[in-house]
């Protein structure tokens, strides 16, 4: 039987502390060859994916340049129909039962100037009924008091 010394010991120590040290030295060295291949792989993704985003920002203007272009057809082609049923109502009905034409209509609308002072925003809670009447933001609102019953009444 091996006797185990205080010098066996230390020797086996070293001997074990050396062979990981080695085998820890060799892993190391194989994740470093995988850290470059990793990150060669995110640089062709990143790359693929800014080539999609190119394409997809390519496209997005592409549509929204057709899609003007046939707005622009579309309200031509209205303008075209309007002033077709305006030829054909001025030559089929009697001129005294059409007081104007369809494009003479639509040109008078579109001519009509908007008042500001009539036009207002619409609003995004009900109006008070009465100045008399609290507000929304009053902490006493929607609680009737005898004393406001009799104001209201």
């Amino acid at each position: 039987m091996i006797e185990l010394t205080s010098v066996t010991l230390l020797i086996a120590g070293l001997l074990i502390a050396a062979v990981a040290f080695l085998g820890g030295w060799l892993l190391g060295q194989r994740g470093g060859a995988t850290n470059d291949s990793r990150e060669q792989e995110l640089e062709e993704t990143i790359s693929v994916l800014k080539h999609k985003h190119e394409q997809y920002q390519h496209s997005v203007h592409t549509h929204f340049a057709q899609t003007a272009e046939l707005v622009g057809q579309l309200t031509q082609d209205y303008r075209k129909v309007y002033e077709h049923l305006s030829e054909g109502a001025a030559t089929l009905c009697d001129q005294n039962q059409l007081p104007q034409t369809l494009v003479q209509a639509i040109e008078a609308d579109q001519n009509r100037e908007v008042d500001p002072n009539q036009t207002r925003a619409p609003l995004d809670y009900a109006p008070k009924s009465s100045p008399d009447e609290p507000g929304m933001l009053n902490e006493r609102y929607g609680l009737e008091t005898p004393a406001f019953k009799e104001q209201r009444h």
